[in-house]
């Protein structure tokens, strides 16, 4: 005759493979901490009593301890990877905080043989000159910055007329254009970052 089936052994294994379940899943396995400890409860008390059901007891151990182990293990990944995170996103904001502090000079060059009008960005707005001949502005700016230029020829009859504009950022030229004829244009953009 068959001993009966203890039910701490049925316990234990239910809870353990709970525990195991819920040991993989990140936040959550707390919870396996919980269930992996009153499944070794049950299980040791089942073994203990010999009331049947050891191979159910044994495996409900070994699962919870399984469990436990893996709840740790999951903890100390998320843990680390958080940090890590945590630890990427503080330099981001160090580089982009260094960025927006970082003072640029620009320098805005136009270069024309007939009448001209220019369009520029500046830092308290924009501006507008007519000019004859040849054209620099230089301005100081603060972090991201934007540099815009563009010069229209003012003679729209003049098919010889040429213009052309140049953007220097802190001693660099980051952008040219030209454009000849009737009606010649160019336009020059960048960012200072």
């Amino acid at each position: 005759m068959s001993r009966p089936t203890s039910t701490l052994a049925i316990i234990a294994l239910v809870l353990g493979a709970l525990a195991l379940i819920f040991s993989f899943i990140p936040l959550v396995n707390f919870v396996a901490f919980a269930l992996a400890i009153a499944s070794i409860v049950c299980a040791v008390v089942s073994l203990i009593r010999r009331s049947g059901g050891k191979s159910m007891a044994i495996i409900g151990l070994a699962l919870s301890v399984v469990a436990f182990i893996s709840a740790i293990v999951v903890n100390i990944v998320v843990a680390t990877a958080i940090s890590s995170a945590s630890q990427a996103i503080s330099k981001g904001l160090e580089t982009y905080s260094a960025q927006a502090s970082a003072k640029h000079t620009i320098e805005y060059k136009v270069t024309t043989n007939a009448p001209a009008t220019v369009h520029y960005w500046a830092p308290d707005g924009t501006g507008q000159t007519d000019v004859s001949a040849d054209w620099t502005k230089d301005i100081s700016s603060t972090g991201f910055t934007s540099a815009l230029v563009s010069v229209n020829s003012s003679d729209y009859k003049n098919t010889a007329a040429a213009v052309s504009c140049e953007i220097i950022i802190d001693g660099k030229s980051v952008a040219k254009n030209t454009g000849s004829g009737a009606s010649a244009s160019a336009s020059c953009n960048a960012t200072a970052d």
